[in-house]
């Protein structure tokens, strides 16, 4: 009996020491291939991408919104015009990745250096959403950057103890390391077109506008938005929040106005527009607008951005 229950704790101490080498050694494999990660067309490489090497005089925050709505090159065109000197410009949103990602981005932009100007894709319903796995998906930086890490450690104990493993930091995500060194590609603009529309227009125009009760706002992730916020007003970081169209939304950015009054941060609203919600037709779908769309809404942004300029 005594030997049984020593050969099984035996085994128990060999698993977990196995395991632990396991561990380490993705750690240290994986952490260099970060290091060394290549530009490529994986959001990854462009997460890791804006967190440490992008130095473009403009900046381009947001999720899919963000990357599908702002035509990069058209906006930079304007600013150059309009401003008589060139500017560096890169859309650096990322699809998928809401609020606490994208305020993790912005925070460490100002860590490394001082952009001429940020625009910061948000709409109100992105505070309202629990979205830690956004903020997970940069979890391979957790041991690269200090505010990659608070961002992480303040999802909650659980969380912290759980990124000191190697095999969680990279879990799901070897493969697209991978992928990036396989597949690596010179760095766009960050802009992604959608083109098309799979909305039935003809339909659309007769439904009537719906409405959804107003949600409460998430203490996280809005925390997270708010310590943007306060950043860039005291360090006179240029930063301007925009909520750029949907088709016909069932909700307001009111809650997301009266924070960016707080701290004197404008904040530009095309969210539920008039003449887009009469033309289905610049829509890839209700949440995106699709190229023809992207290219009209550019041309109003830069409009209403001339005055904070």
């Amino acid at each position: 009996m005594k030997k049984d229950t020593a050969r099984f704790w035996k085994t128990i101490f060999i698993a977990i020491a196995m395991l632990v080498v396991v561990d380490v050694t993705v750690g240290v494999v994986a952490d260099r291939l970060m290091d060394k990660l290549p530009y490529s067309n994986d959001d990854l490489a462009k997460d890791n991408y804006r967190l440490h090497h992008l130095n473009t005089d403009v900046v381009i925050l947001g999720s899919s919104r963000g990357c599908n709505h702002y035509v990069t090159r058209q906006l930079g065109d304007s600013l150059d015009a309009f401003l008589g000197e060139h500017l560096s410009i890169y859309n650096a949103a990322v699809a998928g990745k809401g609020a606490n990602s994208n305020s993790c981005a912005a925070e460490v932009l100002i860590s490394r250096y001082r952009p001429k100007l940020v625009i910061y894709d948000m709409v109100e319903g992105f505070l309202c959403d629990d979205q830690v796995t956004d903020i997970e998906f940069s979890a391979p930086f957790y041991r690269k950057d200090t505010i990659v890490r608070r961002y992480l450690d303040n999802i909650g104990l659980k969380e912290g103890i759980l990124m000191n493993s190697s095999l969680y930091r990279y879990n799901g995500k070897l493969v697209r390391i991978a992928s990036c060194f396989l597949s690596p590609t010179a760095v766009g603009d960050g802009y992604k077109p959608k083109l098309g529309t799979v909305i039935d227009t003809m339909k659309v125009r007769k439904a009537p506008k719906a409405s959804v009760p107003t949600k409460e706002f998430d203490n996280y992730t809005v925390n997270n938005f708010e310590t943007v916020l306060k950043k860039y007003s005291s360090e006179n970081v240029p930063l301007i929040i925009v909520c750029s169209p949907h088709f016909r939304p069932k909700n307001n950015n009111k809650r997301l106005a009266a924070l960016c009054d707080k701290y004197g941060i404008p904040f530009i609203d095309f969210y539920d527009m008039p003449y887009f919600n009469s033309h289905p037709e610049l829509f890839y779908e209700g949440n995106h607008l699709n190229d023809d769309g992207a290219h009209y809404f550019t041309a109003l942004l830069f409009e209403q951005l001339k005055r904070f300029l």
